[in-house]
């Protein structure tokens, strides 16, 4: 690792434990609950700034545009498909943005599974990784509906709406 990388790191991570910090100290002066979480926190430690999870040929890139509201693309090859943001993200919640070509977002940590189901009775299972999930769509499908799995084996199917 060069030297630049490695001092980058410490001052992202130096970062992201100081709005972690703050963020409880507010919380808890506040009195609020704590059970939401931001997008970001969901799928991994991010300060302010972003990241990429690749998925082959497809990622997802994260981007954190305030202390609570999180954005998202999907990406194939070299351009975005889809895109959404989140204020907030509970454990079992998930985050999503669809088009003809990837379905992608960001889960909490409570998500086992994501199904993307097709027109034309086709299904396809997203990959889970570091908080974020794709899949690709084949060509001559559209996405119909996504559906998460929770750990405790629950399902909640949404009706899916792609990106304009």
């Amino acid at each position: 690792m060069s030297r630049r990388v490695g001092r980058r790191a410490l001052v992202l991570g130096s970062l992201a434990v100081a709005v972690a910090a703050a963020a409880a100290a507010v919380l808890s002066a506040l009195g609020a609950a704590t059970t939401s979480v931001t997008p970001a926190k969901a799928a991994a430690p991010v300060s302010l700034g972003s990241r990429s999870v690749a998925f082959g040929n497809g990622r997802v890139v994260l981007r954190m545009r305030a202390s609570s509201l999180g954005c998202f693309r999907v990406v194939v090859g070299s351009s975005t498909v889809a895109r959404s943001c989140a204020s907030s993200l509970a454990a079992d919640q998930i985050a999503y943005a669809a088009s003809r070509y990837a379905v992608g977002g960001v889960a909490g940590s409570d998500v086992r599974a994501v199904i993307v189901r097709l027109t034309k009775k086709g299904t396809v299972w997203a990959t889970l990784r570091r908080g974020t999930f794709y899949a690709a769509v084949p060509a001559g499908h559209d996405v119909r509906t996504v559906v998460k799995v929770l750990t405790d084996g629950s399902h909640t199917s949404f009706t899916a709406t792609r990106s304009r």
